[in-house]
């Protein structure tokens, strides 16, 4: 067992590093991957191997790059830079190539070209129009909270905060990468029980992220969380709104085990269906790991919280 899951481990970091380097993406590949994505990937699907955790990898990692461009190099850009951006992508994401224009040579804009491309030839039609959709959706918030929040740093309202960051999150592609790598395509990806699922894997995913990430406040000035969001909106000293983030996730981490519980034992539900459900509370278990010890979440060196938990 060991030998398979070394041998697991090499070839998709091979994979990962390869998908880094041929599209120059990143300068030094084993230093991104040493952030643990590869790590992240083998334990969420440890089912999964070959072509599919392949592409349900790089989908990752292209999203994280993709974060990176919005929440690192477009920060401080002009407004107007990002909508131009947007389109880049968007182009890039329906398969065409831009090899002119502001955007269109940046890797992870090529890159993304390519990944729609070898995705669409690979997954079924209807996975891929909702797949893009989300992208899209995706794209749109993220760089709707870099104009309106991150860049001026403004702090949302709460209701400006929950109004974008299911979406800028990024959980429902994440939903979606477990139905690559483990080859479970839900046909019942509309049924209510399953929104409810899936409401409940977001959230648990971007308000932990969140309360990682609140203690990198002070250093990189990004007030968009849920800490920041209940400090304002309920007038708390951050300690309480940190307390508060904290109930609100344990609240939301009950939720989602009830409801995952419900979809995997439901016989009245297809196989693929319980499959995701049981993919979704795997790739939360590893999230949650992952969360508390890349390097990726964690503060920079010397950095600590500006008050006790």
């Amino acid at each position: 067992m060991a030998a398979v899951t070394d041998r697991r481990h090499t070839d998709l970091y091979v994979s990962a590093a390869t998908f880094l380097s041929e599209h120059g993406l990143h300068p030094d590949p084993a230093a991104y991957l040493a952030h643990g994505y590869v790590d992240l990937c083998l334990s969420a699907w440890p089912g999964s191997s070959g072509a599919r955790l392949d592409l349900a990898t790089r989908w990752a990692v292209w999203t994280w790059l993709a974060d990176d461009v919005l929440d690192g190099e477009l920060r401080d850009a002009e407004p107007a830079t990002v909508p131009v951006f947007v389109h880049a992508l968007i182009v890039a994401l329906n398969g065409k190539r831009q090899d002119e224009g502001p955007h269109g040579a940046r890797p992870v804009v090529r890159a993304l070209c390519a990944l729609s491309r070898e995705t669409q030839a690979s997954m079924p039609e209807a996975w891929w129009r909702r797949y893009r959709e989300q992208v899209i959706d995706w794209i749109d918030a993220a760089a709707a909270k870099l104009v309106r929040f991150v860049q001026p740093a403004r702090v949302p309202s709460l209701s400006q905060y929950l109004a974008l960051r299911p979406a800028d999150g990024g959980m429902l592609l994440a939903a979606m990468w477990c139905e690559v790598a483990e080859e479970c395509v839900t046909p019942q990806w509309t049924a209510p029980v399953v929104r409810l699922l899936l409401d409940a894997f977001s959230t648990v995913g971007y308000l932990a992220n969140d309360l990682a990430a609140a203690v990198a406040v002070a250093v990189d000035g990004d007030r968009f969380g849920v800490v920041d969001a209940l400090e304002v909106a309920e007038e708390l000293t951050r300690a309480q709104a940190q307390e508060q983030a904290r109930e609100w996730l344990a609240a939301e981490e009950r939720r989602f085990q009830v409801i995952c519980r419900a979809v995997r034992t439901d016989p009245a539900l297809d196989e693929a269906t319980r499959q995701l459900a049981r993919s979704l509370d795997r790739f939360q278990w590893a999230l949650t790991a992952w969360t508390a010890t890349s390097s990726r979440c964690r503060p920079p060196a010397g950095v600590t919280e500006a008050v006790p938990r």
